[in-house]
This record gives C-alpha cells, structure tokens and sequence, in this order.
C-alpha cells in the first residue's frame, strides 16, 4: 500500500523520492568547502557559511548541505539515478570523499542482467514487509547572492546517489541531528515567502522519520493561512509519517478545513497511513463526514484498500446513504477492489436494491468485470431470474 516504496529503475515521486534524470545533468561543484569538523549548532554553522560564502564567493550561486541518518526501506531511494546505462556519475559520497573521476562509463551485460534481476526481486519483494536500514540523507540548500544571499532551493538525496550542484560551489556542513534539522527547517520557511521554496521545505520536513518532531510543524501549516498548495503538501507528508498523531491531524482537516483541495488531500492521506485505524477513520467518513466532497472522497479511496472490512462497508453506503451520488460512488468502488472482491456485492447490488438507477449502475460495473460469475449473473438477471 505504502506509494513511497520504489522499485529499481522505477520513477515516483512520493517512499524514496526517487527521480530519473539524464545521466549528464549531474554536474559535480566546482569546489568542496568540508566544514563538517567545525563545531556549533547547525544553524550557526548556516550563518557562518552564508557569511564566508558572501565574501568569497560575491554575486555566485553557492549550495549549503549537511545530512542526517534516517531509517529507510533497503530497496528504497531518495534522491535521482542515471537514466538508463548512458553513463554514471560521481555520488555525493564520492564527492566528499575528494573523488574527481566517474565510474565505468558502460556496464557489461551481465550488470546489466543483474539489475534486471535485482528489480524482479524488488517486485516479489513489495507485498512482504521491507528491512529497515539507516542510511545518509542529504539536504543542500541553494542560494543566490544579491545584497545578501537568498534561498532559491533546496534538494534532498541519499548520499549513496548523485546530485546535480550546477557547477556551483558547496559548503558541507556535515551531520546533523535531525532535531536541529527540523527547526532549521522550520525557521526558513518562516523567513521565505517563495511558494517553491516552501514546497521543498515541506518535503524536506516530511523525509525525517521522527513524528514528533515533524508533526508540531506541519499542524503548524494546516492551522496558518498558507495557500491551499502548500497545506495540502502538508497532508501528504504527514502520512507519510504513519503515525497515529499525524492520522488524528488528517482527519480533523478532512472533517472541518474550509479548503475543499485540503479536504480531499487529508482523505488521500489517510488513505496511504498504514495503520488499522486508517481504514476504519475513512469508513467512519464515507458514512458520517458533514461535506459530500469527503463522502466520495473517502468512498474512492476505500475502493483501493484489499479488505474484507472495506467491502461490507461499501455495499452498505450503496444500500443506505440518502445521497443518489454517494450511494453510485460506491457502487463504482466496490468494482475497483483487488482481486474482484466486491464482485458479489455487486452481484447481490444489482438483483436487489430498491433504486432502479442503482440496479442499473452495478449491472454497468458487473459488465466491466472479467470473472465468469459477473456474465453469469447478468444473463441471470436478464432471464429474470
């Protein structure tokens, strides 16, 4: 269920962020400045950098990056890849390490067959619980100077993977705790006004790992007057927590935010939480939430969770809720569940219910289906019987 999971060779965005970029669009910096022995605070190492970096480095694009260990799925990535086998490139981790040459420009065919291999495994692997692992996440903050240095960027990556630097220097700060992390976070989205800019820093805020840390920020966000956007980045990232905190946040803007875009983003996000609760809390809003837009919302996204639980409670909101479109919104979602599980709802849907339309409707979904029972209870119905 999890949307952040990838497999190699896959491009997703949202469990790693993993993007796939032209093999010469990774240009190296055109200098290391390796502050990570340095002590202090993150945030005051930031300022030392922004000053150093105004005086040696005037009217240039400079970057800013330090890490942090993050807990993440063995198979999955953040960060970008070659794309295809045109050519690879140094990783971050090479950079550091003061490496100035790429590897092999060209696999041999049998890297090629094991690649191949290795995403075949990945895909049997996606449906079993993946190993957790820590790995090096980066954070590299992008600036142009004018008066004073201004934040024009910021980018994430496994240190493992490459980085386009754009030729422009960089400043490594190096670990961080991902506390400090958080509220440096936190501080330049207070100091930008730049819609982009906020966008990454949200989704800088939502690749930690620690919800109690996160979450104080982004209810932050729903709670303020942001535009509708960047509050439903917000609810995105805060399932990707999957945490019973951050489920509590999303259903109460799913019930009550006055942001219908927010609304519907909340109810996506409980969908990708995986915790029992989940289920049930979109249960409880497709039969009870106040505003429609979250019925069907909630409806749809019951349709894509593979439960029993979920079934029964369709053909319920089919049979019972007032509403003609809700009652047909569920009806189409009970045809979307895996695996035709909603088959003899649906069955039973179209021989039964008291509404002619929606006898109608589950006939027109039985007609989609592929199982031999769906042709077998039309001709049934067509024979009266």
């Amino acid at each position: 269920m999890r949307k952040l999971v990838l497999a190699l060779l896959a491009t997703v965005f949202a469990g790693g962020l993993l993007a796939a970029v032209a093999a010469d669009s990774f240009r190296p910096p055109a200098q290391v400045f390796d502050r990570a022995a340095e002590p202090g605070a993150l945030e005051a190492k930031i300022e030392k950098a922004l000053t150093e970096a105004s005086k040696s480095q005037p009217g240039q694009t400079f970057w800013i990056g330090y890490d942090i260990d993050k807990l993440q799925g063995e198979n999955s990535h953040i960060g970008s890849y070659s794309d295809g086998w045109r050519g690879r490139r140094l990783s971050i981790a090479d950079i550091l390490a003061g490496k100035r040459e790429p590897a092999i420009a060209e696999p041999a065919a049998g890297e090629i067959r094991k690649a191949a291999q290795a995403a075949l495994d990945n895909i049997e692997k996606q449906a079993k619980p993946e190993k957790q692992v820590v790995r090096e996440l980066g954070f590299f903050l992008k600036y142009e100077t004018g008066r004073s240095p201004v934040l024009a960027k910021i980018g994430m990556s496994n240190l493992d993977l490459s980085f386009d630097f754009e030729g422009a220097p960089l400043y490594w700060l190096g670990k961080a705790p991902e506390e400090s992390s958080i509220k440096l976070i936190a501080a330049l989205y207070g100091q930008n006004a730049g819609e982009k800019v906020r966008e990454g820093l949200i989704a800088a805020a939502g690749c930690h790992g620690t919800p109690k840390l996160v979450l104080p920020f982004f209810q932050g966000i729903l709670d303020g007057n942001d535009p509708d956007k960047l509050r439903k980045d917000a609810t995105f990232w805060i399932s990707q927590q999957n945490d019973a905190g951050g489920l509590a946040l999303l259903v109460k803007a799913a019930r009550s935010d006055g942001s219908r875009e927010v609304r519907e983003g909340a109810v996506f996000g409980i969908s990708q939480v995986e915790l029992p609760a989940a289920a049930d809390e979109l249960i409880v809003l497709a039969r009870s939430a106040d505003k429609k837009d979250v019925r069907k919302q909630a409806v749809f996204w019951l349709s894509q969770r593979a439960s029993n639980k979920s079934g029964r409670a369709l053909e319920e909101i089919a049979v019972k809720d007032e509403d003609l479109e809700i009652q047909e919104q569920a009806v189409f979602a009970l045809s979307q569940l895996p695996a035709n599980q909603g088959l003899d709802a649906l069955i039973k849907l179209a021989r039964t219910h008291p509404d002619p339309r929606i006898r109608k409707k589950a006939v027109f979904w039985l007609g989609e289906c592929d199982d031999p029972r769906a042709l077998e209870a039309i001709i049934a119905i067509i024979k009266g019987k």
